[in-house]
């Protein structure tokens, strides 16, 4: 395995965002994609919990 493609697996990560006033959730990677403001509140959502099952 090269070292490049190791690296590369680990470049994006899932998280779920959350709304901290109505708790909707959305679940995002980052870093491509930027925090969202939540759709409904219009205020930013905030990381709940990374993702990582399955990935070890």
């Amino acid at each position: 395995m090269h070292r490049s493609s190791f690296k590369d697996r680990y470049k994006r990560e899932f998280v779920e965002v959350e709304c901290p006033k109505c708790r909707r959730s959305r679940v995002i990677s980052l870093p491509e994609e930027e925090i969202p403001k939540c759709e409904y509140c219009r205020i930013p959502m905030v990381i709940k919990e990374v993702l990582t099952e399955g990935k070890y």
